[in-house]
């Protein structure tokens, strides 16, 4: 959607290259099924140090296909994950791939407590959608459709920072697209207009965190 004038940059937001209108938008946030956001987004984080069967139950909302055993790994695992190093409040704009031993590494370092000791059939979706449950300002959710969408613009991200020897880096892709959308003001244009909404749920979809609302964007422009 071509437009013109000093509203140009903040009427569009950009996934993964790109373009999605506001009006776009807003159309695809009330389509967006309620009961995904009222069940699995709206109850929050819960505790910060801690996953609950009630909490795995909510990731089913999103397809995740947790099995009653892999549930019983998750809740297990998180005992002593390093939860503590990454704050429940974390932001994925501020884990700069850039900074050594910053929030960047200590968001892996978490995520790879799970992965690396994670039984068969749990991989990176069903990973993401539980650890964007509990830090979900920091996780992207990185399903199959959205790994495929953003899997050039990760690689090319990836070639940015050789020293993470990465061939492709998924959620500094997702970052940058975050930063982007902040910087041109086209997100905080779209929460705006999904807060003034005459519809309940739409509204409600207007406190989801930044990552959350690309997330569910990509879905729709993929």
């Amino acid at each position: 959607m071509n437009r013109t004038g000093s509203d140009a940059g903040a009427t569009v937001l950009v996934i993964a290259g790109r373009s999605i209108d506001i009006d776009t938008a807003v159309a695809t946030a009330h389509a967006y099924p309620t009961v995904t956001v009222a069940r699995y987004d709206l109850p929050g984080p819960g505790l910060a140090a801690v996953i609950t069967a009630d909490e795995i139950a909510r990731t089913h909302k999103v397809r995740s296909r947790i099995s009653h055993a892999q549930r019983d790994w998750f809740i297990r695992s998180a005992v002593d994950a390093p939860w503590a190093a990454v704050p429940i409040e974390a932001q994925l704009v501020d884990a700069d791939p850039n900074v050594s031993g910053g929030l960047y590494d200590r968001t892996e370092a978490l995520y790879e407590h799970f992965r690396a000791a994670a039984p068969r059939h749990v991989g990176v979706a069903k990973l993401s959608k539980v650890l964007h449950l509990k830090r979900p300002g920091l996780f992207p959710i990185l399903d199959s459709k959205v790994m495929a969408f953003y899997r050039h613009h990760a690689r090319a991200v990836a070639a940015r920072y050789p020293h993470r020897g990465r061939r492709a880096m998924f959620w500094a892709a997702i970052r940058d697209d975050v930063c982007t959308n902040l910087d041109s003001g086209a997100l905080p244009l779209f929460r705006c207009r999904l807060a003034q909404s005459e519809t309940e749920h739409v509204r409600r979809i207007a406190t989801l965190t930044d990552v959350r609302l690309l997330d569910l964007l990509t879905w729709a422009v993929a």
